[in-house]
């Protein structure tokens, strides 16, 4: 990863089902900043997931876990949100 690449580390989320619409809404919060605390996460804007979206979500999720498992690499050293 470029060391200019600007990450916003997710701080929490929360995910409610919409059964009438057959949907997931999500919603993140995250810190922009390193001297965020969690509990000062600012949150995005509801996301609706449809049922399809949220199975390829979780299979996409899977197998990026499983490559940085895999990769027996560590996160680098110093600070962290």
């Amino acid at each position: 990863m470029s060391e200019d690449l600007s990450v916003n580390p997710i701080a929490g989320w929360e995910i409610k089902t919409v059964e009438a619409m057959q949907a997931l809404l999500v919603e993140f919060s995250y810190v922009s900043t390193p001297f965020q605390r969690p509990e000062e996460a600012q949150k995005t804007p509801l996301l609706v997931l449809s049922v399809q979206q949220a199975k390829e979500l979780i299979e996409v999720l899977k197998k990026g876990v499983d490559r940085v498992e895999s990769s027996g690499i560590s996160s680098p050293p110093g600070p962290k949100h």
